[in-house]
């Protein structure tokens, strides 16, 4: 059975698109309340937030998710308009490609910005709003951040981070009853996939997909909601990629 959680409030920033919008449409179709968070406001992101208020309440707060300021600017709108946060989904993130010999030391730490130092500054802002009723928090990693790949050493080495970022604010916190769990997407379907060439595809599909198949934001978005709901997981890490990261040859 489902659980229903129309008394309960999910904040997700990057939740105007991709994985973020069909984790934020998962809680939303249980009745949660949303503050969603993106950087602009186009017709796109109204259309979606338009479709998200026809199943819950939404709050829209535009910025970027980690600038230090906007984190808090996010958590109090949700304490001035909802008055309690039970789930905090950081799902705001890029693509950040080069070996280390092509990266410019500004593009290697924006990577650490975007994917790790928001997570440090959304959480500092949310705990003590988390801290009341105990909550729960979602990462979003990467299989990126599992096996290595070519050509995209930052953003395996900060999605590689947020496992281990994860269990260190799972055990700190556990004693004020928040969870903090990781998924690791693989290859699924976004936008964040789309410049991937026909001959990438054929050889995602042939060689490296065990399943055969790619992911959806959806297939993410099912398992995101149990380990955010789930009273009993924390500090845990599940990977959806349709076995490529477990495969050998």
């Amino acid at each position: 059975m489902a659980t229903d959680l129309k008394d309960m409030v999910a904040l997700v920033t990057g939740g105007t698109r991709g994985i973020g919008l069909a984790i934020a449409e998962a809680l939303a179709a249980r009745g949660a309340k949303l503050v969603i968070n993106g950087r602009t406001a186009d017709a796109e992101v109204e259309a979606a937030l338009a479709n998200l208020r026809k199943n819950t309440e939404v709050e829209f707060v535009a910025g970027d998710a980690a600038d230090p300021a906007v984190a808090k600017e996010l958590v109090e709108a949700t304490a001035k308009r909802f008055g309690r946060l039970d789930f905090l989904v950081p799902a705001a993130g890029g693509a950040h490609n080069g070996r280390i010999t092509d990266l410019t030391p500004a593009a290697w730490e924006d990577a650490f910005r975007i994917h790790v130092h928001a997570v440090f500054h959304i959480f500092r802002a949310a705990h003590d709003l988390l801290a009341k009723r105990g909550g729960s928090v979602l990462l979003i990693g990467s299989v990126a951040g599992v096996r290595g790949c070519p050509a995209t050493v930052a953003y395996q080495t900060v999605k590689g981070a947020l496992p281990q970022m994860a269990r260190a604010l799972a055990r700190d916190h556990a004693v004020e009853d928040i969870r903090v769990n990781v998924v690791e997407p693989g290859i699924i379907r976004t936008r964040f996939h789309a410049a991937m060439t026909p001959e990438a595809e054929r050889n995602n599909l042939d060689n490296r997909i065990p399943l055969k198949r790619f992911g959806t934001a959806e297939n993410v978005a099912t398992a995101a909601v149990e380990l955010l709901t789930n009273p009993f997981i924390t500090g845990e890490t599940l990977v959806i990629d349709g076995g490529m990261s477990m495969r050998m040859v």
